[in-house]
């Protein structure tokens, strides 16, 4: 019988099916290998399709990514659960120093690893990932292109996402961390510049503060990702 993966990788995906052909190969490559699910939210493309055909655990549901997230652990059976989004690179040693800590450090319950735009050239993306880990270093709190992991077995109905289209991943960081052992750990995750360059670093960044600003004012997330998204 094989043993259990040690991490269950779960990637929400809606019309991903170009990034996951480049993306699942990577992670497959892995070793040890690790579980991968993808948690598609009806997509319109062959995201789904792609996903099973490359080996990965499928799971369909209506879109949005903290139900969609809930949804793929449905599915985990590796002892840490990550949480990786579909425009991510996985660098090899980044997983290897997590499955080490993971190992060696019992007492840490879950965290966060490092946000990286590496091999996008240019000041702008530099000047971005500094302003990412000035926001990590000061208030603790990574997003969830930094790659959000918890143990399994910590899994459960107060430790699951909201069921949110927008800022469930600073919801549950800063619900999470109340009460378990979290940590950003120092080796990068990398993240696709495509949405930074579309939309423009600092346009992305000023938008990102005003998001913030706003949902910690009380505006509701369902308001805020109506205008994110358009």
């Amino acid at each position: 019988m094989e043993n259990p993966a040690e991490l269950s990788l779960i990637i929400p995906a809606l019309n991903e099916e170009d990034t996951l052909r480049r993306l699942l190969p990577q992670l497959f490559a892995l070793a040890p290998c690790p579980q991968v699910i993808v948690s598609d939210g009806q997509s319109k493309d062959k995201t789904a399709s792609v996903a099973s055909d490359l080996g990965a655990t499928v799971v369909s549901g209506p879109p949005g990514r903290g139900a969609q997230l809930n949804r793929g652990v449905t599915q985990a059976s590796g002892s840490t659960l990550f949480f990786l989004h579909a425009d991510s690179f996985f660098p090899e040693h980044s997983y290897h120093m997590l499955l080490q800590t993971l190992r060696e450090s019992p007492e840490l319950d879950g965290g966060a690893l490092r946000f990286s735009l590496a091999g996008t050239v240019g000041a702008w993306p530099r000047i971005y990932e500094h302003m990412v880990h000035i926001r990590n270093r000061t208030l603790q709190l990574p997003y969830g292109d930094q790659g959000f992991f918890l143990r399994t077995h910590l899994w459960e109905d107060t430790t699951q996402f909201a069921d949110w289209p927008l800022m469930e991943d600073v919801e549950w960081w800063e619900r999470i961390q109340r009460q378990y052992t979290m940590r950003i750990l120092p080796w990068p995750l990398v993240t696709s510049a495509r949405r930074f360059e579309q939309r423009g670093y600092l346009t992305s960044a000023v938008r990102n503060l005003s998001t913030m600003a706003r949902y910690r004012w009380g505006t509701s997330p369902f308001i805020l990702a109506k205008e994110y998204y358009k």
